[in-house]
């Protein structure tokens, strides 16, 4: 039998749209570690963001920013050091990163233009306090979404034909738009969940020397990446947004409950199929 991975979401996924408690999932999040199987967080939030939360979720696997744009990998994995030289890893305190994107002040100069033309608003142009309003977020979180490295997400207030119309602007620059379940989020065109997964993906094959399975959950238009190239596609339903549509993909699972409550049904009926629940 393959090794399984799990690669997760987080808003509207793991975590609830509306109130961001993830406890639903807590009892297949300890499964998953009670049985040894990764499970990494793919989302388009923060690294300082990550940091706290993981702590809340006792959460020691490798974990995805900003929409794929790095890749952040615990020293604790005890990772060769041929692959940091390769791979040319960033040593960032207690984690190596792999960056995949132009950083922040990229994107924003790029667009510095365009508000003239399209109806956005940048999480630049916002204070803390606005984004606390739009999000439901407090003070210390807000703080923590707003401290991006490598993506701008923006409210986007505008038609889909200006949207797309937008990326076609952009995409000399290799910079892409990718609309998630609140924001629609700047980030290098090599940005992606599907592309950070299958980074991880290798790295996991090449340490262990094992086959793998990769699972992916899901809710919004910015996992279908991610959820077209797993083996097995889980569409987390949203009590906000229909279930965005996989491509190509007739096998997608698509939970009965929301957020972490579907999110836990998955896992556990995964797990029942194995034979370890």
């Amino acid at each position: 039998m393959t090794t399984l991975l799990i690669y997760t979401d987080l808003d509207g996924t793991l975590l609830d749209h509306h109130t961001y408690r993830f406890q639903p999932a807590q009892a297949s999040l300890q499964s998953l570690k009670a049985f040894s199987i990764p499970c990494i967080i793919n989302t388009s939030k923060t690294f300082a963001e990550l940091i706290t939360l993981r702590q809340a979720l006792h959460h020691q696997d490798p974990f995805v920013v900003e929409n794929g744009s790095a890749v952040y990998l615990p020293k604790s994995l005890s990772i060769e050091p041929l692959f940091i030289e390769k791979e040319a890893l960033e040593d960032c305190g207690d984690y190596w990163r792999k960056a995949f994107g132009p950083t922040r002040a990229r994107l924003i100069e790029l667009t510095q233009d365009k508000q003239a033309h399209y109806a956005f608003t940048r999480f630049s142009n916002m204070t803390q306090q606005d984004l606390m309003t739009l999000t439901g977020l407090d003070s210390k979180s807000a703080e923590q979404a707003m401290q991006r490295e490598f993506t701008e997400p923006m409210v986007w207030a505008d038609s889909n034909l200006a949207l797309n119309t937008l990326r076609e602007a952009l995409a000399p620059f290799d910079v892409q738009i990718q609309k998630g379940g609140r924001f629609a989020h700047l980030m290098g065109k090599a940005c992606d969940k599907a592309n950070a997964m299958r980074w991880l993906t290798s790295f996991y094959k090449q340490k262990d020397h094992v086959a793998i399975t990769t699972v992916a959950l899901g809710d919004g238009e910015n996992d279908v990446g991610m959820l077209s190239e797993a083996d097995i596609p889980v569409v987390v339903r949203s009590p906000v947004h229909d279930a965005p549509s996989i491509p190509n993909r007739s096998d997608a699972w698509l939970t009965d409950g929301y957020g972490p409550e579907g999110w836990a049904q998955a896992i556990n009926s995964l797990l029942t199929k194995r034979g370890l629940l």
